[in-house]
């Protein structure tokens, strides 16, 4: 279990995952087990993937009501377009990739060697947050590259050497890190392909027209691209260096988190319950997410293949997304991500 009251001074001297569980505790009965929420009522904004099946379970079958909790969840095209709902305080919570959190974080003292990759997207003022749970991990099939039937390229290669377009829902951000890594296996870099910024639930289909050559696509879209369109994966982004990657993340700002302990430390007994349901029951996440709109039909959900479910916040494994972002040139320097992490309920760090 890990709860925010519960992750112990392990997570800062980045101690493993092993240490993280033995230090952590609650309720199992799934009612309320410590104080009651300093608020009874949060937004959290979402990108609405196969990576939030566990936030959907808690909300469907009551485990953030059952925790004192109104939670609205409100869809976001992708975690950087939720950073400004924090800014302003119409959001008190977002689940999104790491990078997006990471580069907003580091902002002005990180910089990428080529400040021209930054898009408008990003914070238009300083941002502090903490990260307080880690809700996806990868799986093979579960974000990949896809092109359409009978196009040119049937190789990776083949794309770059063209210098082929790839649709991303952002620039400078978790497809670029995708393909910088998936490129430089094949002895290229990410400038070999040309990154075009679209609506991440549009890329299936402007695929399907040929207005991109190739696009990065997350579950459920891949399997929604397959089923309805005919495309065809061109190369599986869960390999070499980010093989069982970390993609989800929740973060709040800090100043908030800090200041509402209780209402965190519900939040995550409920959501804890969820991940726990996601990660053993494939027939829940399938209703989860077909219930909430992630999916189109049936059919796609009982296709798309899934991310993983972490059950704690393992501090290493998340270390690989600054060293990555490091590694293919979004961050200039290192970075360690314990800075970011809540480690303990209502504890400034």
């Amino acid at each position: 279990m890990k709860f925010a009251n519960r992750l112990c001074h392990a997570l800062a001297a980045g101690l493993p995952v092993v240490a993280l569980a033995a230090c952590s505790g609650g309720s199992g009965s799934g009612g309320p087990s410590g104080p009651p929420p300093e608020v009874s009522s949060i937004v959290l904004d979402i990108v609405p993937t196969g990576d939030t099946a566990g936030i959907y379970i808690a909300q469907d079958d009551g485990y953030f009501a059952r925790q004192g909790l109104t939670v609205k969840i409100v869809p976001v095209n992708g975690a950087q377009y939720g950073l400004g709902d924090l800014q302003t305080g119409n959001a008190q919570l977002i689940e999104g990739n790491y990078v997006s959190f990471i580069l907003a974080q580091t902002a002005g003292r990180f910089a990428a060697p080529n400040p021209a990759n930054a898009t408008a997207t990003e914070p238009s003022k300083p941002i502090n947050m903490r990260i307080i749970d880690d809700t996806s991990q990868m799986q093979p099939g579960n974000q990949a590259l896809y092109v359409m039937p009978n196009t040119p390229y049937r190789t990776v290669q083949d794309l770059a050497r063209a210098h082929g377009t790839v649709g991303v829902n952002a620039l400078h951000n978790i497809g670029t890190l995708l393909l910088g890594s998936l490129l430089a296996s094949l002895g290229h870099t990410v400038n070999a392909v040309t990154q075009v910024l679209e609506t991440l639930p549009e890329l299936p289909q402007l695929l399907a027209q040929r207005k991109i050559a190739a696009a990065w696509l997350p579950e459920p879209l891949g399997t929604e691209a397959e089923q309805e369109y005919g495309a065809t994966p061109l190369a599986d982004f869960d390999q070499g260096a980010l093989q069982n990657f970390p993609i989800g993340t929740i973060a709040g700002n800090t100043s908030w988190v800090q200041s509402h302990p209780n209402t965190v430390a519900a939040f995550l007994r409920a959501l804890q319950q969820g991940q726990q349901v996601a990660d053993t029951n494939r027939a829940a996440v399938e209703q989860a997410l077909l219930k909430n709109g992630v999916v189109p039909s049936a059919l796609i959900a009982a296709s798309m293949t899934l991310p993983t479910y972490p059950l704690v916040m393992d501090v290493p494994e998340m270390q690989r997304v600054p060293d990555a972002m490091y590694e293919f040139g979004l961050l200039g320097q290192t970075y360690n991500i314990t800075d970011m992490i809540q480690p303990e309920n209502g504890e400034v760090s």
